[in-house]
């Protein structure tokens, strides 16, 4: 049961880091880009709430994940899915995250979808890797998306028809 998880998640690894090449993303993280590559930061804003130095509105907790509402929200629910370790990005993490670390985070987004009352009528999970797919925060995170209807990919294709690209 775990190895499929963990299989599972990885071709989730691969999907979404086909599916979000070219997305222009804006954040109200930063204003700069990061590298999903490289040495971690401990001074990253999520470093600094896992610390409790920065006050978070907690949704979730396990020995391995954190979730958090979105200061910034885009949606309804907006919320912040992070794992505890020091991973820069959805490339280190698939590297070096244990088996445990991956399965409680995959199933964490499930538990807060249900949570957040979005599971029955929908969500979308978003993962920005390194400069092109618009990383401001150089700590892994996951956006989960819903109490509304989602569009980005229909917003993307619509964008791309118009300025003819």
């Amino acid at each position: 049961m775990l190895k499929s998880i963990v299989l599972s998640f990885r071709f989730l690894i691969i999907l979404l880091t086909i599916s979000l090449i070219n997305v222009p993303l804006k954040s109200h993280a930063s204003a700069d880009t990061v590298s999903a590559i490289g040495q971690y930061d401990e001074s990253n804003v999520f470093a600094k709430i896992l610390r409790k130095e920065i006050p978070a509105t907690v949704i979730f907790e396990s020995a391995h994940v954190l979730a958090f509402e979105d200061i910034h929200p885009v949606k309804p629910v907006h919320i912040l899915v992070i794992p505890k370790g020091k991973y820069r990005s959805i490339l280190d993490f698939s590297e070096k995250a244990s088996d445990i670390e991956i399965t409680q985070l995959i199933k964490a987004l499930a538990t807060i979808a249900k949570k957040m009352n979005i599971a029955q009528s929908g969500f979308s999970i978003m993962n920005n890797s390194g400069h092109d797919g618009g990383q401001t925060v150089p700590h892994l995170h996951f956006h989960l998306l819903g109490g509304e209807k989602v569009s980005w990919e229909q917003s993307l294709r619509h964008q791309k028809k118009d300025t003819g690209n």
